[in-house]
């Protein structure tokens, strides 16, 4: 009888770390610095007028561009290393970058990473230009600051930014979104 309150206790403490396991990560700078969906950007491409909304875009694509950089750096490393020590050298000499692990494979996938982080980098420095254009062409009423901040908690005065523009960047995002 001593044994059962050990074996139920053990059976409970395993139960509880099994469902313990399964609760999501709480984050408090997730929830402080919010990143956008990729619904939420494209949304957000079609309507942004407000400093702050080109501000958030430029945020995304500033993060997008240090992923990429990751990524890059990641597969260059990986290339270095498959170079000296080839995983699978006569499957790659027959399939090449279809094989899919090698130094041909990580070679492409550095460059590849490379040119989208400089493609996203120019489109946050791009998005950073229109916030600023939009704050100095839009003067507040008297007695009413111009602010940068999020509409919803302050009085935001908005410029609606040229279409050109937004089509140039749009069809980036297209363009970008086909490739992968």
């Amino acid at each position: 009888m001593k044994t059962a309150r050990p074996n139920s206790l053990i059976a409970l403490m395993v139960v509880f770390l099994t469902l313990l396991s399964f609760a999501p990560p709480y984050s408090a700078a997730a929830e402080e610095n919010p990143t956008l969906s990729k619904k939420e950007l494209k949304a957000l491409l079609k309507t942004a007028r407000t400093p702050y909304e080109h501000r958030r875009i430029g945020a995304y694509y500033r993060q997008e561009a240090l992923r990429l950089t990751d990524s890059s750096r990641q597969h260059a490393e990986l290339a270095a290393t498959y170079e000296k020590n080839p995983p699978f050298p006569a499957l790659e000499a027959k399939h090449g970058f279809a094989f899919g692990q090698g130094v041909s494979h990580c070679r492409r996938w550095a460059k590849l990473d490379g040119e989208q982080a400089e493609k996203a980098t120019k489109l946050a420095a791009l998005h950073e230009e229109m916030a600023q254009k939009a704050e100095a062409a839009s003067p507040a009423p008297d007695g009413v600051a111009n602010t940068t901040e999020d509409p919803r908690s302050a009085h935001a005065y908005c410029l609606c930014s040229s279409n050109s523009e937004k089509e140039k960047q749009l069809a980036v995002v297209r363009q970008n979104n086909n490739r992968r």
